[in-house]
């Protein structure tokens, strides 16, 4: 529906007006709660431990021979090359990895929001349409996934790649079934995805289901598409990094637990009891128009997915994006197809969100009041890290990166294969020294059931604690003072 101010009755052109407003304070609201996020990017303080250990990957990209390690070795890569690559070529302009990784993971998430809406715009013409996906994405972005805003991690330029995918994948009109052209450049982009980060397979497997049940012919070109540029990655990945890569992306050491899964993940099926109400009128229409049915099988793949994936150890609220990115499109174009669009459906799909909007305000003002304090916290241990007389480890790898530095442990990779008794390199290295200092969080004896804590402390005494960093010395043959922060 279009709202004309030339309407006779002027009311059109008056709820025009007011939704203009509306949608404007809702951007002015989504953005003022993305500032303490943005107030970060410049800075030398870690907002997530994904950063360093992202910033870390850069570094060894360059050389061919470090970025995958043996799997018994201390320190681990279960992430693809790509986004490191692209983040490892932009940090030659800004001069550190972690900026630029920041920057590239915000500009990703803006492009999976102008993703939304210009799918949004094919399936429901209508610019308020596209306003309102748009709207929805950013208001879940700074709530529920707020964690994730202009963080250096791959995952929203992952997504960002099959969101575009989709774009291309979806005919212009209705009935029109999607161009060889389209179905290789969707292909192409959710294979570059998949180079990015290796778990989005939430957008493959639908975009397959959807043309497995309406466009016969056009899955002939996509599994013929996908599977010639997955051969070429498969093809590069190895020539360059040879067989290791494989191992060390598709079997890294996790442990999985069913409670965790329905304690993280459980919150998320019942957030999304209003969006697949709101999402009804697809069900209703779709036989009209095949395209959509796309958006509800989004959400039916999405949202089991980002489940499951939960219940892996060390998975945030990354496994809930394609959730997010589908009832954005979902939502705004069901909202349009009804008889007489009422933007409560709207409304209730936000409520989730709305519900955490006190949690992010509160969130916003502490990182936009502590960013200054987090520099100067951070200075001197990355002071000391950078003087210290031989190997270092750190448990956020941000603090060794910036001091020029390479972490000889991976924390939560040997955290996780302690739990399969396969970390046997890790006792020797302890028992011997080898790390002159390590740098890591003040964890509780039983955190996420980490055994590799006390192994520390068994052989490292702490010489420094200060806001929940601890710094370390083995207990025989270092001096504290040549590793005391200023």
């Amino acid at each position: 529906m279009r709202y004309e101010a030339s309407d006779l009755s002027g009311q059109p052109a008056r709820a025009g007006a007011w939704q203009r407003r509306i949608w404007l304070v809702a951007a002015a609201l989504i953005v003022a709660l993305a500032a303490g996020r943005l107030a970060w990017l410049p800075v030398h303080a870690p907002l997530s431990v994904n950063e360093g250990w992202n910033a870390a990957h850069v570094v060894r990209t360059f050389n061919p021979d470090t970025l995958y390690p043996d799997p018994e070795a201390l320190i681990a890569n279960n992430y693809p090359p790509l986004s490191f690559l692209i983040v490892g070529l932009l940090s030659k302009l800004t001069g550190d990895a972690i900026i630029a990784g920041r920057l590239v993971a915000l500009l990703a998430q803006i492009a999976c929001g102008l993703g939304v809406a210009a799918i949004v715009g094919r399936l429901a013409p209508g610019r308020q349409w596209k306003v309102a996906g748009c709207c929805l994405f950013g208001a879940y972005c700074v709530t529920l996934l707020r964690s994730y805003v202009a963080i250096n991690d791959p995952q929203w330029l992952g997504d960002a790649a099959m969101v575009w995918g989709v774009f291309f994948l979806v005919p212009r009109r209705a009935g029109q079934p999607p161009s060889l052209r389209s179905i290789a450049i969707a292909a192409a982009l959710m294979v570059a995805g998949e180079l990015i980060k290796h778990n989005l397979v939430a957008f493959p497997i639908a975009v397959t289901v959807w043309l497995a049940l309406f466009e016969r012919r056009a899955l002939v070109a996509w599994i013929a598409f996908g599977a010639a540029f997955a051969a070429i990655a498969c093809a590069g990945v190895f020539a360059i990094w040879g067989a290791i890569a494989f191992i060390d992306v598709l079997a890294p050491a996790r442990s999985y637990s069913l409670a965790r899964m329905l304690a993280k993940g459980g919150p998320l099926l019942l957030a999304m009891l209003p969006v697949l109400i709101a999402s009804r009128p697809l069900l209703a229409q779709w036989r009209g128009d095949r395209r959509l049915a796309l958006p509800i099988v989004l959400l039916a793949v999405a949202i089991p997915l980002g489940v499951v994936q939960r219940a892996g150890s060390g998975v945030d609220v990354n496994a809930f994006f394609e959730t997010v990115i589908a009832l954005s499109i979902a939502v705004p174009v069901a909202t349009a197809l009804r008889p007489q669009p009422s933007w409560r459906w709207i409304a209730i799909s936000l409520l989730p969100a709305l519900c955490l909007v006190p949690r992010a305000a509160a969130a916003n003002w502490r990182e936009l009041r502590q960013r200054d304090a987090a520099v100067r916290h951070a200075a001197p241990l990355i002071a000391s890290l950078r003087q210290a007389r031989g190997p270092v480890a750190c448990d956020d790898q941000a603090y060794c990166y910036w001091a020029g530095r390479e972490s000889g442990l991976d924390f939560f990779s040997v955290k996780q294969r302690l739990l399969e008794d396969r970390a046997q390199a890790l006792t020797p290295a302890l028992a011997e020294g080898r790390f002159a200092l390590i740098v890591m969080r003040g964890h509780n004896p039983g955190w996420q059931e980490n055994r590799l804590i006390p192994a520390i402390r068994a052989h490292y005494r702490t010489v420094h604690a200060r806001n929940g960093i601890e710094m370390l010395v083995p207990k025989q043959g270092s001096d504290p003072r040549s590793v005391q922060p200023n």
